[in-house]
């Protein structure tokens, strides 16, 4: 996993934590308006949250998308566990503004500050319990009109100060159960990185230990370089 992998996780698993996350722009039709009350509705009744994930980027440059997969677990406000399974053990850990990204295979752990590793403030805010994305993206019906997953539409997010090629983000709600079920991360450079959750559950009571890490006497510990993340 690359450490815009990284970046691109935390920012990711703070949106599907995010009460109140899908602003809604004036004029916006009633269909948007409903799925923006039901999802906020949903995630302000949940205070912890354990899904299995599958990711898949796509590089320009690259013949295929590079694929992964594995579980998160969050638990609010400000803890999260990013276990990436296949194709090889990789484990993020946050605790509010604290990140440890450990490689068994490297014998590494990377150390940093969310604070510092993200141009926006809003992922660090939502998982501490306290931000709202809408102070900071416009949503909108994806631009193709694009349907998911029981024909609820896919919405798009956006900067309301930003360029016609800014970073996105699309996202696909479960009709279900009105989680998120896909999130697309859009960088500016064309790169597309999806993440998709199944066996989705909430409110299953997560223990604090499962959100703690020591780290291991055998492996090298090293600062996490400052990261620019959508």
């Amino acid at each position: 996993m690359t450490r815009r992998a990284l970046a691109g996780s935390v920012a990711l698993a703070a949106l599907t934590m995010g009460t109140a996350w899908l602003p809604v722009p004036a004029g916006a039709g009633d269909p948007v308006k409903d799925l923006v009350r039901k999802v906020e509705a949903r995630y302000q009744t949940t205070t912890d949250l354990t899904a299995e994930f599958s990711q898949s980027t796509d590089i320009k440059g690259f013949a295929k998308p590079l694929q992964s997969s594995g579980r998160v677990y969050i638990k609010r406000p400000g803890k999260l566990r990013w276990d990436y399974l296949v194709p090889t053990l990789e484990q993020i850990f946050v605790d509010n503004d604290k990140v440890q990204f450990y490689i068994p295979e490297h014998k590494q752990v990377m150390i940093g500050q969310l604070s510092k590793m993200a141009n926006s403030q809003a992922p660090l805010q939502l998982l501490q319990g306290v931000g709202r994305l809408d102070r900071h993206y416009l949503v909108t019906v994806a631009p193709d009109g694009a349907k998911g997953h029981g024909g609820l539409p896919l919405l798009s997010l956006t900067l309301p100060d930003g360029g016609p090629d800014q970073p996105r983000i699309v996202v696909e709600v479960d009709p279900g159960s009105y989680f998120l079920r896909r999130v697309e991360l859009h960088d500016v450079n064309g790169n597309v990185s999806t993440f998709t959750f199944s066996a989705i559950r909430a409110n299953t009571g997560l223990k604090s230990e499962l959100f703690e890490f020591t780290v291991p006497q055998d492996v090298e510990v090293v600062n996490a370089p400052t990261l620019a993340v959508p």
